[in-house]
């Protein structure tokens, strides 16, 4: 099954929580929040749907650490890291939406 995780905006007035993939499967926005440009809106649901993916990959490898996978193992899934985690939630703080779109890596 795939990791699941929530990622919230600064003030808790979106959240989003999204598969290991990015794949969005629940969506909160307070009505305050529809009042912000829709370009703006929806970059912060971008953002956030990346960040709880980066989370959710950050929990499957430690889950699959925990269960003692083959190194090997968790280098070809190229799920995110610990630092891959702390570097995307420092820009979410600072307000940077500075996540790559995908966290996939080249070989």
């Amino acid at each position: 099954m795939d990791a699941q995780s929530t990622a919230r905006s600064f003030d808790g007035g979106v959240a989003v929580s999204t598969t290991e993939n990015g794949l969005p499967v629940a969506i909160r926005i307070e009505d305050v929040e529809l009042q912000k440009p829709p370009q703006e809106l929806a970059e912060q649901i971008m953002a956030l749907c990346r960040l709880s993916a980066v989370r959710a990959q950050v929990m499957r490898r430690r889950e699959l650490t925990a269960a003692h996978a083959d190194a090997a193992v968790l280098r070809d899934l190229r799920l995110a890291t610990e630092e891959d985690l702390t570097q995307a939630e420092e820009a979410v703080a600072r307000g940077a939406d500075v996540l790559p779109t995908s966290w996939l890596r080249s070989l």
